[in-house]
């Protein structure tokens, strides 16, 4: 019989359970290409290697088995950042740990409990949502609130928000695509990386202002040289430190931040306008950037699907305590709701939502606990229940350049009126 990958896997966990059960710590590994091990710390089971190879067929790795006494840098593994305990050590029973190495991803599980900066991630697991335009809206409505907005285009392999937002000729120089390669050689000062909003242009005391992933267009900006070569953690430093890729893009919003300080006030309001899908872009926004996550969705069972792996990777892989920081994040908004059957259309998201929610992130019902993690489906403030912006045509395919005052149409503000009111509240509550 041919093993499979998710065959493999569900055997080295079991193996791995067993291993812990006999009394000694073990570390599962998973490596770039699937290929499973155990790392035990203590001697190796009589005949486990076999076993092992057996049940994980061409996953397992040359090495299927290894004692932490026969390694030469045990730390690589005991005290990497990606380390994930499943279960700790209790009575006379090891631990069991859960390593993977990937190319991407691995930033969906390493959450930041770094104290609220009013920064707002907007994500939708699928493009096409009106993520991109629901972030101008709503920048434009924070600002006439008298609050200072900067806006960061995340979407690095396809820029949006920085061309609604800003006309090209007063783009900043540089964009956050800049700083990423700059920075990685230490030759990031002096880089111009923020502008003001022409687009928006707000009365009173409120401003917007732009972060675009894409600085100013110019004959030499070879960008996709540049995108090439961001995605990568960098080598420790003088200090001994790896600077991960979500520590270098909050080094590059960081950056924005404190040149519209420099250059007006401090920013109010941070929006992050992510990448959609899987992406470390949008696994960095909302699990190290950000203190809310807006979650665009359509009401859909692939929507519902694609809500479901991302959820049971953070209930698989995080601790309770670090579970709990990214759930607290977390709002749903329904774009997009059909007009004429916005409630019935919202009442079957809510409940498809509070249900992904349940299956996954919410505590059991039976927990006795009244602190516990969970929501009735028709609460209002649960993460499930949605804030909606309705459809209207007004934005197929628009134009935004020809047509300057898009924003400003009684219809469009109506289709945004009920989210606006509850994002604000949320963001600056």
């Amino acid at each position: 019989m041919t093993i499979r990958f998710d065959d493999a896997w569900a055997h080295a966990l079991a193996s791995a359970d067993e291993v812990r059960r006999g009394g000694s710590d073990v570390v599962l590994v998973r490596d770039l290409i699937g290929r499973v091990s155990l790392v035990v710390d203590g001697p190796v089971p009589a005949g486990a290697v076999e076993r092992f190879r057996e049940g994980t067929g061409r996953f397992a790795a040359p090495a299927p088995i290894l004692s932490t006494h026969d390694m030469f840098d045990r730390t690589s593994v005991l005290n990497s950042p990606d380390l994930h305990v499943r279960e700790a050590r209790s009575g006379d029973r090891g631990s069991l740990a859960v390593l993977e190495r990937s190319v991407v991803g691995a930033d969906w599980t390493r959450p930041d409990d770094a104290p609220p900066r009013k920064r707002t991630t907007l994500y939708g697991f699928k493009g096409g949502v009106g993520r991109s335009t629901a972030t101008l809206v709503l920048a434009e409505h924070l600002a006439a609130l008298g609050h200072c907005v900067l806006v960061v285009d995340l979407d690095l392999e396809s820029p949006g928000v920085g061309a609604l937002l800003q006309h090209e000729e007063n783009l900043p120089e540089h964009g956050i695509i800049d700083h990423l390669v700059e920075a990685a050689v230490g030759n990031e000062d002096g880089l111009d990386l923020v502008s003001q909003s022409q687009v928006l242009l707000t009365s009173g005391n409120g401003e917007v202002w732009v972060a675009a992933a894409a600085g100013r267009p110019s004959p030499a900006h070879d960008y996709m040289a540049k995108l090439n070569r961001v995605y990568t953690d960098l080598p420790p430093g003088p200090d001994g430190r790896t600077r991960g890729f979500g520590d270098r893009l909050d080094d590059a919003i960081s950056a924005c931040e404190d040149q519209v300080e420099s250059r007006s006030r401090r920013p109010d309001v941070v929006l992050l306008d992510s990448r959609a899908g899987i992406h470390d872009i949008a696994a960095v926004a909302i699990t190290q950037l950000s203190d809310l996550s807006l979650l665009f969705a359509a009401d859909n069972t692939h929507t519902w699907t694609g809500y479901g792996f991302l959820f049971k990777q953070w209930r698989d892989n995080l601790t309770p305590a670090d579970l709990d920081r990214v759930r607290q994040r977390l709002r749903m908004v329904a774009s997009m709701v059909p007009p004429a059957q916005a409630s019935s259309y919202l009442e079957a998201f809510r409940d498809n939502a509070q249900q992904c929610f349940a299956d996954f992130l919410y505590d059991d019902t039976t927990s006795s606990d009244p602190g516990s993690f969970n929501f009735a489906p028709g609460d209002a403030d649960a993460p499930h229940s949605p804030l909606p912006i309705l459809f209207t045509s007004e934005l197929v395919g628009l134009n935004a350049k020809r047509q300057g005052d898009w924003h400003s149409q009684p219809l469009i503000r109506a289709a945004y009126e009920s989210f606006l009111a509850t994002a604000t509240e949320l963001i600056t509550g």
